[in-house]
């Protein structure tokens, strides 16, 4: 559906003249436009497939290169790496010391005197340790989901700023084809005016006609040049880059209905996932939180060295104790801030209830808007174009003639460019309206997962 549409062959060098050109070149470039479009099609060199960019490429260059993501990643990378500290025991605690020494710090005074060496350990029995590890891991799921978020929104506004590109061209193309007419018109009102049939004012009025044409072609190629900047912008690349000539986008077909789009979004769209791993990173803590209120215990043993003398063998001696915590004063914390996390927890389920029912509404507006523009520019191109190009031709052959007036000529003329150029923003707005809806269902995981290194283009920075 939509995969047919392509470039007109007469303006594929038009289409070259683009790249690259500073604004001090405007003018330049707008007579070249002109001059090329003129020449015959045996003089014109075509584009292929090899120079042309594809909107993939621009997606797997956006997410391999921008900035941006590298941000998030090392983000990303960050949470990891907090996540697996979080929940490790307490360090044992090694205890050197001397017990029974007198004050006169004589060591062989007192047969009690006992060097000591001791060890304890907080042991986390109520398991409160494995559930904070588990929150932490859940907190940096929500920032992976964060990272692919941003490469979602940074591939859906490649999407566009490569669809604002390709359909600027596609003006330019369509207003070279119109100048071509008003051309043609000129010629035989010119011819007219040689033999006597019509007026001079009538070769003024087309030849004027003609001049308002060429000056729509300043900003529609200015247009296409921000769309360049944008997309090197968006791909790590500098600004003034030649961007290859980009190649017609194919669009999938449609779903009969939206519901499939609807299961995909819920099931890929990376704000609503993180929401669900910051509803279960509050829920471990608060289980953590209840299971604080638990006694904390702590094992502690020590080994002691006694001094034998000639009249008595002394033995070394051991010690062990337990130490089990008593939560009676923090026991009303650890309640409120159980309580809080579950507070929390049921705040993020809210607003994921919300979020997904947004979502079902956003995603099923946009199906709508995408069947309205595909019907429209169905009729468009098999009905009213098809048309406007058989009035336009009778009307020529008519004024030819001398059998239709110049007014009625210029008008047919006018209402088939208008038409094209109509058509043309029905099938953007239908591109735009499908990367919007891939915004919501597109898998961020395989946003670059189909490309290969060979397909990447060299960053030139």
């Amino acid at each position: 559906m939509l995969s047919d549409c392509k470039l007109p062959c007469s303006c594929a060098s038009a289409q070259q003249l683009l790249w690259g050109m500073s604004m001090k070149r405007w003018i330049l470039l707008l007579f070249g436009l002109v001059q090329v479009c003129a020449l015959p099609l045996s003089a014109q060199q075509p584009v292929t497939p090899s120079e042309s960019l594809r909107v993939e490429q621009v997606v797997y260059d956006v997410v391999r290169h921008n900035d941006r993501v590298t941000a998030m990643r090392y983000m990303e990378k960050a949470a990891e790496a907090k996540a697996k500290s979080v929940g490790a025991w307490d360090d044992p605690m090694l205890m050197v010391g001397v017990a029974n020494l007198p004050t006169s710090f004589d060591f062989k005074m007192d047969p009690m005197t006992m060097k000591m060496l001791g060890l304890s350990q907080s042991i986390p029995y109520a398991g409160q340790k494995g559930l904070q590890r588990k929150a932490a891991q859940a907190d940096a799921t929500a920032v992976t989901q964060d990272r692919l978020s941003a490469e979602l929104e940074l591939a859906t506004a490649a999407k566009l700023a490569f669809y604002d590109l390709y359909f600027s061209l596609r003006a330019i193309d369509l207003l070279m084809k119109q100048i071509e007419v008003m051309q043609d018109v000129v010629a035989s009102v010119k011819s007219r005016v040689a033999t006597s049939q019509t007026n001079p004012e009538d070769a003024a009025a087309a030849q004027a006609d003609l001049w308002r044409l060429q000056t729509q072609l300043m900003p529609v190629a200015h247009e296409a040049e921000s769309a360049q900047y944008d997309l090197n912008t968006l791909r790590g690349l500098p600004t003034s880059k030649p961007v290859p000539a980009p190649q017609t986008p194919t669009f999938a077909e449609l779903p009969e209905n939206a519901e499939a789009l609807v299961v995909a979004a819920r099931e890929h769209y990376p704000p609503l996932r993180k929401l669900t791993e910051q509803a279960s990173s509050y829920a471990f803590s608060a289980a953590a939180a209840r299971r604080m209120l638990w006694p904390m215990l702590s094992l502690s043993g020590n080994y002691s060295f006694r001094e034998s003398t000639d009249m008595e063998k002394r033995d070394n001696m051991v010690g062990f104790q337990a130490t089990i915590s008593l939560p009676i004063f923090s026991r009303q914390q650890q309640r409120a801030m159980a309580r809080s996390m579950d507070l929390m927890k049921q705040s993020v389920n809210a607003e994921e209830v919300q979020l997904a029912r947004e979502i079902e509404t956003k995603v099923k507006s946009l199906y709508l808007d995408a069947l309205h523009l595909t019907e429209n520019l169905r009729m468009y191109r098999e009905r009213i174009i098809p048309a406007d190009e058989d009035a336009y031709r009778n009307a020529f052959s008519g004024y030819t003639n001398n059998r239709t007036t110049l007014a009625t000529l210029l008008n047919y003329a006018l209402t088939l460019f208008r038409d094209r150029l109509a058509a043309n923003q029905i099938e953007y707005e239908f591109a735009r309206t499908l990367a919007e809806i891939e915004r919501y269902t597109t898998d961020p995981t395989q946003l670059a997962g189909d490309q290969t290194e060979s397909n990447n283009q060299t960053k030139d920075k």
